[in-house]
């Protein structure tokens, strides 16, 4: 590794790709939302009422999902843009690791904010989405500090040829001793 931007780069792009295993959303089937989904088995006519009914009785009080599981691209998308930071990093290309990083936060506040499912209480935000966007910032963050790429000077130009001005005057030789 060349320096520590580089190390901090990789590090919040696993960041990144582990916050695809951590829980992302969870759904919770209890009180308020069961009681919702009962009053509708209610509607249903006998066996099929009766049925619904019996699958609520197995059906979880909380659900919680991760990343890959939840996603149908964003996962994948999240996961090029982790892999593109870190390979730009050790290429020495910051500015397209930063560019990896935007493209990551972007995508995960766009997942935070449009939650899969109902509205309402039924959905919650789980700390996924969170360590995927400390990541992210943290890409962007590392691959803006430090140096910048320094342009070498141009050398100069010489309009005049090379060798003595013109109006410089011959130097006279002088012998040593005097003969």
């Amino acid at each position: 590794m060349r320096d520590a931007r580089t190390a901090i780069v990789l590090l919040a792009a696993g960041a990144v790709v582990a916050a695809l295993f951590a829980p992302w959303y969870a759904l919770d089937f209890g009180g308020a939302a069961r009681e919702a989904m009962l009053q509708g088995t209610g509607q249903l006519p006998g066996p099929l009422g009766d049925f619904a009914r019996g699958l609520l009785t197995v059906l979880p009080e909380r659900l919680v999902v991760n990343g890959w599981q939840i996603f149908e691209r964003t996962d994948v998308v999240l996961l090029s843009c982790a892999l593109g930071a870190a390979f730009a990093a050790l290429l020495s290309r910051f500015d397209v690791a930063a560019l990896a990083g935007g493209a990551a936060g972007a995508m995960t506040l766009v997942e935070m904010l449009d939650q899969p499912g109902p509205g309402g209480d039924i959905v919650s935000l789980q700390w996924g989405p969170w360590l995927a966007l400390a990541g992210a910032v943290t890409i962007v963050a590392a691959s803006l500090s430090g140096p910048r790429a320094r342009v070498a000077p141009a050398p100069p130009t010489h309009d005049t040829p090379a060798g003595p001005p013109a109006d410089a005057r011959p130097v006279a030789a002088t012998v040593w001793p005097p003969v």
